[in-house]
C-alpha cells in the first residue's frame, strides 16, 4: 500500500501544447480513486506518467514521501492492468501469473505458493493449466488482474480494464475488483470514461477536462454538488439557468421569475438541476414553480423524458409514470430548492 502525491504535473509532446497542465492531487493509502473524463482529456497520460511509462515535462510523482519521478518503471513495484489483457498466448494461466515473480528471481517454492494463493483469491484455481485462448474475456481479465496482484504491488494502476467486456460482465468484474481492493487494502488508480462504473467502484473520483482537474471529490458530492458547468453537463445535468438579478444570498430573478437555490450565489452566473429532479405539480403558486408547454417526449423504459418550453428557456424533465403526457400539454414545473445547484465556474 502507498500514498500517492502528484505535484504540478505537466506533459507536452514534441514541444506542442500541454496535454497535462500543472495538475496536483493526493491519493490516500488504501484509497480507490478513478480518473474520469472523455477521450483526450489527459487521464491515460497521467496514469502512464505515474507508472513510469512516460516522462513528465515537469512536476513530481511522490510515493510515501519519496520522489520517484526518475525511477524506472521496473523498479517502482506497481501493478498494471490495461484494456488489452496482454497475456502470453503460449503460457498457461499459472505461467502467465508467475511471470513477474520469475523476473524477480524468487525461489520456485515461493512462486508456486504465491501464484496458487492469488489464483484461488481471484477464482482461477481450476483454470491454472488452461491457455488464454481457452478462456472467456472475463477470465482473461481476471488473469491479468491476478498477474498484477501476485507481485504485491505498492500501487495498482488500471487503464480502462473493463472496456472490452459486455455490460453484465463489466458489472460483475467491477464488483470483483472492488472486493479484492478492500480485502487486500490496495491503493488503486482506475482510469475510465464510464461515469456509472467509476461512481459505483470509487472512494473518490477525479474528473479531468483538457488536461486540467475539474473536480476531485466523492461520487456523492460530485453527483449532488458539481463545481463547474463542465462537470454538471458531463454527469447528466441538462438544465442550465442563467442568474439574472441577484435578490439576496440564495435568491435570484431571471425573466421576471424569482428562484431560490440551496447554496449561496456568490459570484456564480449559472444554476443547474437534473431532469429527474424537476417536478410536474398541480399547484402553480408553490415556491420555484413556473408554467410550461410540452414540445416533445421520449420513452426511456422506466420513465418519460419531456422537453418543456418555459419563460426561462427549454427545460428537460424526466418523470416516472405509466402513461405519457401529450405534446402541447400545459403543465406546471417545480424546481425544488434543494436540487437547484449553483455552479461557480
Amino acid at each position: 500500500m502507498a500514498e500517492l502525491e502528484v505535484k504540478q504535473l505537466s506533459k507536452s509532446f514534441d514541444g506542442k501544447a500541454k496535454v497535462l497542465k500543472d495538475i496536483s492531487f493526493t491519493i490516500k493509502d488504501g484509497e480507490f480513486v478513478s480518473i474520469l473524463g472523455s477521450s483526450g482529456c489527459g487521464k491515460t497520460t497521467t496514469l502512464r506518467i505515474i507508472a513510469g511509462l512516460l516522462d513528465q515535462t515537469s512536476g513530481q510523482v511522490i510515493i510515501d514521501g519519496q520522489d520517484i519521478s526518475k525511477v524506472p518503471v521496473h523498479k517502482r513495484n506497481f501493478g498494471m492492468v490495461f484494456q488489452s489483457y496482454a497475456l502470453f498466448p503460449h503460457l498457461t494461466v499459472f505461467q502467465n501469473v508467475a511471470f513477474g515473480l520469475k523476473m524477480r528471481k524468487l525461489a520456485t517454492n515461493e512462486i508456486n505458493e504465491r501464484v496458487k494463493e492469488i489464483l484461488n483469491l481471484t477464482g482461477l484455481g481450476e483454470l491454472a493449466q488452461r491457455y488464454p485462448a481457452e478462456l472467456s474475456g472475463g477470465q482473461q481479465q481476471r488473469v491479468s488482474l491476478a498477474r498484477a496482484l501476485v507481485t504485491k504491488p505498492r500501487l495498482l494502476l488500471m487503464d480502462e480494464p473493463l472496456s472490452n467486456l459486455d455490460a453484465k460482465l463489466r458489472v460483475k468484474m467491477r464488483e470483483e475488483i472492488r472486493r479484492l481492493q478492500k480485502q487486500l487494502k490496495l491503493t488503486v488508480v482506475f482510469v475510465t470514461h464510464d461515469q456509472q462504473e467509476c461512481f459505483a467502484i470509487s472512494d473518490r473520483v477525479l474528473i479531468m477536462n483538457a488536461g486540467k482537474i475539474e473536480q476531485f471529490d466523492t461520487p456523492e458530492n460530485i453527483f449532488h454538488h458539481p463545481k463547474s458547468k463542465f462537470v454538471a453537463n458531463f454527469i447528466g445535468y441538462e438544465n442550465f439557468i442563467n442568474i439574472g438579478e441577484k435578490v439576496d444570498e440564495r435568491t435570484f430573478k431571471t425573466n421576471d421569475l424569482i428562484l431560490k437555490t440551496n447554496e449561496e450565489l456568490r459570484q456564480a452566473e449559472v444554476t443547474t438541476i437534473r431532469p429527474e429532479n424537476v417536478q410536474i405539480v398541480d399547484e402553480p403558486d408553490r415556491e420555484n414553480t413556473l408554467r410550461g408547454e410540452i414540445i416533445s417526449s421520449e420513452y426511456l423504459g422506466q420513465s418519460f423524458s419531456y422537453l418543456v418550453r418555459t419563460v426561462i428557456g427549454n427545460i428537460y424533465v424526466e418523470e416516472a409514470r405509466h402513461a405519457p403526457r401529450s405534446e402541447n400539454d400545459q403543465i406546471v414545473l417545480e424546481l425544488p430548492v434543494k436540487h437547484l445547484h449553483v455552479l461557480y465556474r
